[in-house]
């Protein structure tokens, strides 16, 4: 199947491992590194970053992507903004030990509505453009509705806002459902050109709450999202957040894969 997709390994298991080992088993082609050891891939020292490295040659995978959580914080944190800088540096040097041209970022806790807050959000996005075309590394926005962009289309707004070649997508479905979109289409149409990784997480709405579902089992049309993804060069990594009715993050990461390569499988025949 002419598919690459990963998993998040947190979604399993801090024992990063633990978590690549059932990746494997899966069937995955690519693990994407957010927290681990108890901290996040940021904070890893050089020996933890070796058995990282040794861990995922071990088990013949490749890693997709390393999420820092770059600017999560408050638009107006100052001290916040300044450290968060200093975080994007770091899981930029780390990425390209991978030969990782992309990381991941963040558009500020949201306050308010995009309009307000695009100004302030470009001119804070600046720095970290600076550091980004520096490195040669570019900045994939996560689509995210606890932040300022939750939406395809609030995500058009800000890229031709900033206009630069160092900011693309990291597409998220799953969040811009969330965020009260029709993912796909809609949303997608937007930004489809811009796409350089992509988050898969299922959810529908039940009884007026939002919920996460396994892939294929919620409102979201994966079906016809996936298959015009059919051929795209970017990994599609399951970030499972859909747990069942044990709480169990193992069982219920199989379930949702499951889904995935169900709707995959469907699409490639």
């Amino acid at each position: 199947m002419d598919w690459k997709v990963g998993i998040i390994s947190d979604e399993i298991s801090l024992d990063f491992e633990h978590a690549v080992k059932m990746i494997k088993e899966l069937g995955a082609s690519h693990v994407e590194v957010r927290n681990l050891w108890n901290k996040n891939i940021t904070q890893v020292s050089d020996s933890e970053f070796s058995e990282i490295r040794n861990i995922v040659e071990k088990y013949g995978l490749a890693i997709s992507n390393l999420d820092s959580p770059t600017f999560k914080i408050y638009i107006n944190d100052e001290k916040g903004y300044k450290e968060h800088l200093q975080i994007l540096r770091k899981v930029i040097e780390l990425s390209k030990k991978f030969d990782i041209n992309y990381t991941r970022i963040f558009t500020f806790w949201y306050e308010g509505e995009l309009k307000y807050y695009i100004d302030k959000l470009a001119e804070r996005f600046n720095s970290a453009i600076d550091i980004a075309e520096s490195e040669g590394v570019t900045l994939v926005i996560e689509n995210e509705y606890s932040c300022l962009v939750g939406t395809g289309k609030e995500l058009r707004t800000f890229l031709d806002k900033i206009k630069s070649k160092w900011v693309r997508v990291l597409w998220d479905p799953g969040n811009a459902f969330f965020a009260r979109e029709t993912p796909y289409p809609d949303g997608y149409e937007l930004i489809k050109d811009d796409i350089m990784h992509l988050h898969i997480k299922d959810a529908m709405v039940k009884d007026g709450h939002f919920i996460w579902m396994p892939v294929g089992k919620g409102m979201i049309d994966y079906k016809g999202q996936l298959r015009v993804l059919k051929g795209k060069p970017y990994v599609i990594s399951l970030e499972t957040h859909y747990r069942n009715a044990a709480n169990d993050p193992e069982a219920s990461t199989k379930e949702s894969f499951n889904g995935l390569m169900k709707i995959l499988r469907e699409i490639t025949s």
